[in-house]
């Protein structure tokens, strides 16, 4: 019976080796694992950050073109502007070329 007991008892200790080991590798794999999904996590926050930059990125190019545009559109302004005293200028110098020449007539 004793030996029966032993041989027991050496099977017990040796499936407890065997689980305890079967154990130790589960637990280096699960932190292996956890130590890449940390790495994952950090990768994500730093995507979340640089797409926020984008984004901001994305609106001042906007304001950008829009004050480009703005400046460009400046000078046809000044020219309209200054054709617009020209033609006037011409328009009252010929009423007043006309309304002289009809007085010195009349």
């Amino acid at each position: 019976m004793n030996e029966n007991y032993l041989e027991r008892l050496v099977a017990v200790e040796q499936r407890s080796k065997s689980n305890t080991k079967r154990l130790d590798e589960n637990d280096k794999k699960d932190k292996e694992q956890d130590d890449r999904i940390s790495a994952l996590s950090d990768v994500y926050i730093a995507l979340t950050k640089v797409n926020d930059k984008i984004d901001n990125l994305e609106s001042n190019m906007c304001e950008i073109k829009t004050d480009v545009k703005e400046i460009k559109s400046r000078p046809e302004k000044r020219y309209e502007q200054i054709w617009g005293y020209l033609v006037g200028g011409m328009i009252t110098a010929l009423i007043s070329f006309i309304l002289t020449y009809l007085k010195m007539k009349g």
